[in-house]
């Protein structure tokens, strides 16, 4: 049997991993099954936006259409775009505050998780947490703009807002402002760990994304070896597998997107743990009580 995973304790840059890839393998089924529950609706609108962009950008492409066709398929192009980027950063936000929520619920209840607190949880926080992000951008975007601080360096302080947000329930910009304080002495720590575990995801989904780059790659050395003529229309044609096998690639890589914010919990707790001792105290409340 699974002993719990005690959140709230200091870790050191190879205990956050292990103690992440832990989480998520003892957790594998009733944490995937009740994340995708959750956030469905916004997994189904992503789906969505993104085959309808996959397939305006490969109409566009293959149209062979006179100028004006081209600027209205170029039109509706950036207005797929347009929407997939929006359900995009929604769904992200939105998968992030689930991951937190369960496993505030995890903690609570002892590694027993409630599905309905971490519904409530959502509802609760979506639209803070797309406030909260919103100020993060358009401060990283100033920063990139005037060259004040490194937008990097503030997207790496900045990531452990959202976790302060849910855990601490905190507000918006008090949320902001303790992610400086929280991260002090630990940013190359906390870049590490991101920058790590990124690539260890990111080779994962490579994996799962082989059909497409095989797909895409015999195509290319087909469409080498044929004549011009051949070439041209084929570029005119319609690839149904190619816009199926980039749906499901891109399907992979959203759920994937469940991963990285375990992390960020796991290194939220214990530069917490390092700064406040919160666990430390409620350990000892607890022996009081016990006694």
């Amino acid at each position: 049997m699974n002993s719990n995973l005690n959140f709230k304790k200091t870790r050191d840059f190879g205990e956050v991993l292990s103690d992440t890839f832990k989480f998520i393998r003892e957790n594998f089924k009733h944490f995937f099954t009740t994340i995708l529950k959750i956030v469905s609706p916004f997994l189904i609108a992503l789906i969505l936006t993104n085959a309808y962009y996959t397939f305006t950008s490969v109409s566009f492409a293959t149209s062979g259409a006179n100028a004006l066709e081209i600027i209205s398929s170029s039109g509706e192009s950036f207005t797929a775009l347009s929407l997939n980027v929006l359900t995009v950063v929604v769904y992200i936000i939105a998968i992030w505050v689930v991951v937190f929520q369960y496993i505030q619920s995890y903690i609570k209840n002892n590694g027993v998780v409630n599905t309905e607190e971490v519904s409530a949880g959502l509802k609760r926080n979506l639209g803070k947490g797309i406030a909260l992000q919103i100020l993060v951008g358009i401060t990283c975007f100033v920063a990139i703009f005037f060259m004040i601080i490194p937008a990097f360096y503030l997207g790496v302080v900045l990531t452990l807002a959202l976790p302060i947000l849910v855990f601490e329930n905190k507000g918006i910009s008090e949320s902001f402002t303790d992610a400086f304080s929280l991260i002090k002495n630990n940013w190359w720590f906390t870049f590490g760990l991101l920058f790590v575990f990124g690539l260890i995801v990111s080779f994962a989904t490579a994996i799962f994304q082989m059909p497409l780059i095989i797909y895409t790659a015999i195509k290319t050395i087909v469409g080498a070896d044929s004549d011009p003529s051949t070439i041209v229309n084929m570029a005119q044609q319609k690839d149904y597998v190619l816009i199926i096998l980039s749906i499901l690639s891109s399907i992979i890589q959203y759920i994937f997107y469940a991963f990285t914010p375990v992390l960020v919990a796991v290194i939220y707790f214990s530069l917490n743990e390092e700064k406040n001792a919160t666990g430390t105290f409620e350990n000892i409340e607890n022996l009081g009580k016990d006694n």
